[in-house]
């Protein structure tokens, strides 16, 4: 069930896949035409923008420029000169007249921009003041104060009362005379902020005037709640100083499109203000309507996938059905489809597969049985000539040395050993027959080296005396033991048998302490155990290997390795799930 879910979301991710694959390039063209279109749209008005913040900028300081030369040129000027320096001594008639042509010059001044709303000159030696509008020549003491000191903070332009006004003193306050003229030039508020609504004309824009060293703002009047935060950007040590600039600033939730540039004659800021979202809005919308397009094309694709999924889902999953069924070993199915399609087709060719594969197990089935009974009796026919002309020599000696009880035994234990050889007619024994046989076959390896071998054997459990085994797997596991490990040994021998008890399952462990083996010869033994290659030295243990497996499945066999002893260890692995007894 786990497999077919696997195969279940597979089907439907592929689906899935095919048609995103198809519908994300235009998608990402989509996003990239949109993407394209609010750059280009960005860059025409950052462009714009900053060609209008540099035209009014250049303008106004072109402006201010000629209005403080002029204002330099009437300090020196002959009637200026006289009412600051000799107004004292001048009849009344002449100071009138004098006054008289300055006023004149002042309104000349005013009439001469737009940007001029009054001018009027502070004389300290008459102690009043000359204005261009009316005739008045009071001005009031924070008004004068103003006047007096925006020459000192190094800009010529000044901010009084929301208002701005230029000025220009003598002598200069740097030099630290006292003061004997005064001219200021006020601006017009109206004019200036009609300038800065001409820049920009966007809903929710703005255009402000910005001195940081005075600490004033001059704006449009449209937007004045975003100044704290603007001056708040300018006080930024990465943007002071700066004498133009374009970026994005987020002022309370909102992005807006900020470009200043900076006038050092006026050491004042033009800063324009737009939102983006004013400007980009169109935009937005296609950008909306495109996530929207794209969330309905994603749900007609999963959609669609899985119509089609289902479409072939129901034929898949009895074909998958049908092939866990013969994965479980039931060759018994076929299925039945009744429509003319390429399911149809696919479904013969599995019934014929399926009986194809029935009628090939079956062949392979009696091949195996067949090759089994065969291995068997090529084992029990392969009666090693060395041990049966050994067997005899001692015999033969122990006839001479009148050994008649020692000879009894060999004869005995020699008649158990061929009988068992020699027996064909079942192709399992009892475990207890198979210990038994190869006892006696250590019993006469035991009288050959009987001062060379130890052989131990650990007592068979009751439980697994009548444990059904094929016949011949423990003697010739002993008899490799004796021929490759401990021929050689002069002395000191020892052979092992051991029985180990698992869940479901028995091992028999059988260990020789001999020294022939070498760490490449076992590393190629075990190679030939896993891979069924047959060695040139261990067709018995191979032919054991193959029959156990054969009998129990890929999980039994032998497996060797280093015994503790140092010699070669060699472990049956017997299944005892299932399995009824011999009787």
């Amino acid at each position: 069930m786990n497999v077919f879910k696997v195969f279940h979301v597979g089907i439907f991710t592929k689906l899935l896949l095919s048609f995103l694959i198809v519908m994300i390039p235009i998608y990402g063209i989509s996003i990239y035409i949109i993407q394209s279109a609010e750059n280009n749209t960005r860059e025409e008005l950052s462009q714009s923008v900053a060609s209008k913040v540099h035209f009014y900028i250049s303008s106004f300081e072109n402006e201010m420029e000629r209005i403080i030369r002029i204002n330099k040129e009437l300090i020196f000027n002959d009637d200026f000169q006289k009412i600051r320096t000799i107004a004292a001594e001048l009849d009344d008639y002449t100071r009138i007249q004098t006054i008289l042509n300055v006023k004149e010059k002042l309104n000349l001044l005013k009439t001469s921009s737009l940007y001029v709303q009054n001018v009027k000159v502070y004389i300290p030696s008459l102690d009043r003041g000359i204005f261009a509008n009316s005739y008045d020549n009071h001005i009031p003491e924070d008004e004068l104060y103003a006047l007096k000191m925006s020459g000192s903070s190094g800009s010529k332009i000044t901010y009084w009362k929301k208002s701005l006004f230029l000025s220009e003193v003598y002598p200069d306050p740097f030099q630290k005379l006292p003061l004997t003229i005064a001219l200021g030039v006020d601006l017009s508020s109206k004019k200036l902020q009609d300038t800065l609504n001409q820049i920009v004309d966007k809903a929710g824009a703005g255009a402000s005037f910005i001195n940081l060293k005075q600490k004033w703002s001059f704006s449009d009047g449209k937007s004045d709640f975003i100044l704290p935060e603007l001056r708040k950007f300018f006080d930024n040590p990465a943007i002071n100083g700066r004498t133009s600039y374009q970026g994005s600033l987020n002022i309370n939730g909102m992005d807006y499109l900020i470009t200043f540039e900076y006038s050092k004659l006026l050491s004042t800021y033009l800063a324009v203000y737009i939102p983006e979202d004013n400007v980009l809005g169109p935009l937005d919308k296609y950008r909306k309507l495109l996530w929207l397009l794209s969330i309905l094309s994603t749900v007609v694709v999963v959609a669609f996938s899985y119509w089609i999924f289902q479409l072939i889902h129901r034929p898949l999953k009895r074909l998958v059905t049908s092939f866990r069924k013969v994965e479980k070993g039931d060759l018994q199915v076929e299925i039945d489809h009744h429509y003319s399609d390429e399911f149809k087709y696919l479904y013969g060719q599995f019934n014929a597969m399926v009986s194809q594969l029935n009628k090939l197990i079956g062949e392979v089935y009696e091949e195996h049985i067949r090759s089994q009974e065969a291995e068997l009796k090529q084992l029990q026919s392969q009666i090693n000539p060395h041990f049966l002309y050994n067997s005899f020599f001692i015999l033969q000696g122990l006839v001479q040395m009148h050994d008649v009880q020692t000879a009894e035994r060999l004869v005995q234990h020699l008649g158990d050993y061929f009988k068992f050889i020699t027996r064909t007619s079942a192709e399992t024994v009892s475990l207890e027959q198979e210990v038994s046989h190869s006892k006696a076959y250590t019993e006469i390896q035991s009288l050959r080296f009987s001062r060379q071998i130890t052989v131990e054997w650990e007592e068979l459990p009751d439980l697994f005396h009548k444990l059904p085994v094929p016949r011949l797997i423990l003697q010739p596991i002993i008899e490799n033991a004796y021929v490759h490990g401990l021929e050689d040994k002069v002395a000191d021998g020892t052979l092992t048998v051991r029985f180990e008890a698992a869940d479901e399952a028995l091992r028999i462990k059988v260990e020789d302490n001999g020294e022939n083996i070498s760490e490449e010869g076992l590393a190629e033994l075990q190679h030939n155990l896993r891979s069924h290659v047959l060695g040139k030295e261990s067709t018995g243990l191979l032919n054991v290997h193959r029959r156990l497996k054969l009998r129990y499945g890929e999980s039994y066999g032998l497996t060797v390795d280093r015994g503790a002893a140092g010699g070669l260890l060699v472990v049956l692995h017997l299944s005892t799930r299932g399995v009824d007894q011999v009787e």
